[in-house]
């Protein structure tokens, strides 16, 4: 993983091999828990390769997935300092590797580096700031803006030019993106489906290929660009 990114990217190439001295390394198979919600709260996680996602279950037992977190990215934070159990169940959605920080070293680090201290407090600022604006986008946009706004962002994070658009590199299931968008799977089918029809988007398997960028950017700012199905 690229120091220079991600989480790593706001530390000194000094605090970073500090914190790296500290971390061990973990292989969770595609489907594993990394921690279950309610867990003690020990560790400080980041994601060296692969993905994750945050799961929290309804009372009636629906699982809602808030977000994912890709490589460089860090997780487990909130309950970490907070001092409460863990908020929300980490299920990894690849293979993925992922680190891990021991909750006393990392305060014990923080105390000799007062500046990685504050950084920290912007990571995680930053972090809140991204809570904040799903919650706006879950009260404010359509779901056909979520989606592109979802797609898009995917696009930015794990995607790679082809000769015909931006393929977004990981697998992701219909059910997993009307989850993040909050959304029924049926809603996001049926809105890819007319996207296939206007030329915009390639879809194989759970492969997505956006190939008119600008025109899936627009409908954050024009939902009713696609026809309505009768």
């Amino acid at each position: 993983m690229d120091q220079g990114t991600g989480f790593f990217g706001h530390f000194s190439q000094e605090d970073v091999a500090a914190l790296r001295a500290l971390a061990i390394t973990d292989r969770v198979p595609r489907g594993q828990e990394v921690f279950h919600r309610g867990d003690e709260a020990a560790r400080l996680y980041w994601v060296e390769q692969g993905q994750v996602r945050v799961v929290v279950t309804s009372p009636a037992g629906r699982d809602l997935v808030i977000r994912q977190f890709g490589s460089g990215e860090v997780f487990g934070e909130i309950a970490l300092f907070a001092g409460t159990p863990r908020t929300a169940t980490i299920v990894a959605t690849t293979d993925t590797t992922i680190a891990s920080v021991d909750a006393r070293d990392l305060r014990s680090l923080l105390e000799e580096r007062p500046r990685m201290a504050l950084k920290l407090l912007e990571v995680f600022a930053d972090r809140l700031r991204l809570t904040t604006d799903a919650l706006e986008d879950s009260y404010f946009l359509t779901m056909r803006a979520r989606l592109a706004k979802m797609l898009l962002s995917l696009a930015e994070e794990i995607g790679e030019k082809t000769a015909t658009g931006l393929l977004i590199t990981e697998p992701v299931s219909q059910s997993l993106l009307a989850r993040l968008v909050y959304a029924t799977r049926e809603e996001v089918n049926r809105e890819l489906r007319r996207w296939e029809r206007q030329g915009w988007l390639r879809r194989d398997d759970n492969l997505f290929e956006l190939v008119d960028l600008d025109a899936v950017s627009d409908l954050l700012w024009n939902p009713r660009k696609v026809p309505e199905e009768n």
